[in-house]
This record gives structure tokens, C-alpha cells and sequence, in this order.
């Protein structure tokens, strides 16, 4: 399990090469979300959650290549310390001609590292990736990509979770004159975790943890997803499967976008994904409203069905209105359902989530005559999550109100 650092340097040694066709941008957003929140029979409680994320691109060798820096952080209301530091370095460079109709090869590479608050800072990880993506254009309105990629990520206090993964992915894109695109790819994927199996779960007791003086267990299974739900403590839960040798995936996507008018367009999306081989050695317990992180949400660990449709329309004074609507069945293969003690259901059974999420926001320029070549903006949306599980933990729905400012230079 070695880290693709021969990609990786080469990537960077390219990336210094900055000539004097430079071009560099920097972007940030802040937001919050104030919410009606329940789990399954509870009572509806208000919760707030708020995140906020700052970007530096430059481009360079007219525009062949890239580096960029991007950070995210914020923090999920529930009981603890739920706040995330997510920072993200990279580059991209592009080997072919600049007619946009020839084939194209891209190298890129990435440095990750992320921190998290006391409920869940055993999860603490660093990666190192890197890849390699190519495009054709057989024919004027179709465009086939194709690319492999591997990442390493090392988690410090939870070995069994580091992991080596690779991916490699063939997408055909299609536009045609009736102002519609049509997308359809492919995913394969394979990874293999440090191989430690976990007989027990791994607890990490945090401030204000209830642990028992005699058998020294804290109990409940995690940190809530929402108030009162479970004990102050973040739980890694061990699979029911073997997890010796590779886990595998394959998936597949198909999209539809099609153009309603100069400034309106509406998009379609139907995804399968179908895991084999072994399984993650654990999982992470996440927060309510948490979701397609890739590695704590490990798509390695469920089967799933998902859809997703939207419209969106552009406005001549710059603001623009988006609709969004996602719905995703997700079948774990190894995760056995819990109640709201954080005890195995009767008769065992696996868990299974049903997530419907909607959103709808408005997005409107503000003092565009003051701000020069800088561009500030206001969000402000509606926000609809309904998760139905048969584990307690995962069993909740939320309506909410968000507000959000956002500038790019």
C-alpha cells in the first residue's frame, strides 16, 4: 500500500513551471442553515448548522496547467464537537493542442488533509493521490474521456481504515442540435484497507462521555444525528463479513440535459452501484445531513439505486433560481441495523437507508457596480431532508432555511 508519489512529483515539477501567461483567481462562500429537525417518533427540536469554504486557482502555460488550493470547513449541529477542517491542495496539467476538438491527456495529483472536531477526531485522515485522464473526439458532437486513478489514505488512530484505492472510468458525452447532452459512464473500482480486522468497535470517548466505571465501556454507539439520540461518544463499527483481500465496486451513470431556452435547462440523472469481494473493515459514524464524502460515506460498504432531477434558470440581471431533487436507496452488505441503544435489531438485519433530499436556492448578484472585477452574491434557499432507515441512527427528516454569501475574484 504505497502512495503514488512518483505521479504526484512529476505533476508538481510540471506545475512550477509557471510562464508569464498566469492567471490566478480566488473565491469563498460562508453559509448557514437553521433547522426543524426529528428522529423517527421524536419531537421536532431546531438545530444550525454553518459552513464555509475559500479557493486560490492559477493557471499557467495558457491555461494548460493548474494549481489550486481549496478549503472547507464547518461544523453539523448535533450534541458535541461535530466541526470539520477539510484542506485540499492540487494540480492539473493538459498535454495536446489547444483545439478543443483533438485528443487531450491530463495529469493530476492531490494532497488531502482533513481534521475533525472531538466527536469524531479519530476519523482524522491524510491522503496523496494521483492520475491520468485522456479525451477523443471521434466525431464533431461526441466526446469519449477515460482515466485511472489511486489514492492512499492514512488515518492515524484508526489503521484498519487506511486504504489504497483505485479507480479507472470510460464517459461518452453527447451534444446534439436539438441543444441536448447526454452523458453515460462507467466506474471500476478496487480497495484494499490496512487489513487489522476489528473484532470490537473501536470507541474514542470524547468530554463528557458516560463510561462505566467497571467495565470501562462508554455506552450507546455514537454521537447522535440529532439531539439526545445517543450517547457523547464516536463509534467505528466493525462489519459482519470477512474483510481480508480487496474490496471491489462498479457503477455506472447516465445523464440528460437538455436546454428549455438561452437561459433555462432542466437535467435528469439515474446511478447504480454494485460492490463485491471484501468488505470495509468498519465505518465511521456521521451526522445528520452528512453524505457522498467517499470515505466516511465509503460506497465501498452498500449496494445503491439513486436518481436526480433539476432545473435551473438565469436571469439577465445575473441572479439565478436552481431546483434540485435526489432520491437514493442504499442495501448495506455488512451492516447490521441498530436500534437507539445501539443494539442489533431482532433477527439481525442488514441496514438499508432511503434518502430523499431537495433543495431549491436563489442566488442574487449585489453591488455589481462597486465591486469591480470582484463578484459578491447572495444565497438564500430551502432545504428538504428525509432519511428513512431501519437503523435508529439514521431514521430522521429536516426542513430547513439557509442563508449564504459567496465572492470571487
Amino acid at each position: 500500500m504505497k502512495p503514488p508519489t512518483l505521479l504526484l512529483a512529476t505533476g508538481f515539477l510540471l506545475a512550477a513551471a509557471v510562464t508569464a501567461t498566469a492567471q490566478t483567481s480566488v473565491s469563498s462562500s460562508v453559509g448557514g442553515s437553521f433547522a426543524s429537525f426529528s428522529e423517527g417518533a421524536a419531537a421536532s427540536t431546531r438545530r444550525q448548522d454553518v459552513a464555509a469554504t475559500a479557493g486560490f486557482e492559477h493557471l499557467f502555460n495558457e491555461e494548460r496547467g493548474r494549481v489550486y488550493y481549496d478549503f472547507d470547513g464547518g461544523t453539523f449541529d448535533s450534541p458535541g464537537d461535530w466541526a470539520y477542517y477539510l484542506n485540499t491542495a492540487g494540480f492539473t496539467y493538459r498535454f495536446g493542442s489547444d483545439d478543443a476538438t483533438t485528443r487531450r491527456f491530463y495529469l493530476n495529483g492531490s494532497v488531502v488533509v482533513r481534521r475533525n472536531g472531538d466527536a469524531w477526531a479519530a476519523a482524522d485522515y491524510s491522503a496523496l493521490g494521483g492520475g491520468l485522464n485522456g479525451e477523443f473526439h471521434p466525431k464533431g458532437h461526441l466526446t469519449v474521456r477515460t482515466g485511472y486513478r489511486a489514492d492512499y489514505r492514512s488515518f492515524s488512530d484508526m489503521s484498519a481504515l487506511t486504504q489504497f484505492e483505485q479507480r479507472g472510468f470510460a464517459s461518452v458525452l453527447a451534444n446534439f442540435q436539438s441543444k441536448t447532452t447526454v452523458i453515460a459512464e462507467v466506474n471500476l473500482g478496487a480497495k484494499l484497507y490496512d487489513g487489522q480486522v476489528l473484532l470490537d468497535p473501536i470507541v474514542v470517548t470524547t468530554p463528557g462521555a458516560a463510561i462505566d466505571t467497571i467495565t470501562g465501556v462508554t455506552h450507546g454507539r455514537g454521537m447522535g444525528m440529532g439531539p439526545a439520540m445517543r450517547g457523547t461518544t464516536a463509534w467505528v463499527l466493525p462489519q459482519s463479513q470477512d474483510q481480508s483481500g480487496t474490496a471491489g465496486l462498479a457503477s455506472g451513470l447516465f445523464r440528460v440535459a437538455q436546454s428549455l431556452s438561452d437561459r433555462t435547462g432542466v437535467h435528469g440523472q439515474v446511478a447504480f452501484r454494485q460492490t463485491f469481494g471484501a468488505v470495509p473493515p468498519a465505518l465511521v459514524t456521521t451526522p445528520a445531513g452528512f453524505f457522498d464524502d467517499g470515505v466516511y460515506d465509503d460506497p465501498f460498504a452498500s449496494d445503491a439505486v439513486s436518481g436526480q432531477g433539476g432545473l435551473t434558470r438565469a436571469f439577465k440581471s445575473g441572479a439565478e433560481i436552481a431546483a434540485v431533487v435526489n432520491y437514493a436507496d442504499r442495501r448495506y452488505t455488512s451492516t447490521p441495523a441498530l436500534d437507539a441503544g445501539g443494539n442489533e435489531l431482532p433477527g439481525s438485519p442488514l441496514r438499508q437507508d432511503r434518502v430523499w433530499r431537495g433543495a431549491i436556492v436563489w442566488s442574487q448578484p449585489v453591488l455589481g457596480s462597486r465591486t469591480g472585477r470582484a463578484e459578491l452574491s447572495v444565497d438564500v434557499g430551502y432545504r428538504f431532508l428525509a432519511s428513512s432507515s431501519n437503523d435508529a441512527f439514521y431514521d430522521y427528516t429536516s426542513h430547513g432555511f439557509a442563508l449564504g454569501f459567496s465572492v470571487r475574484y
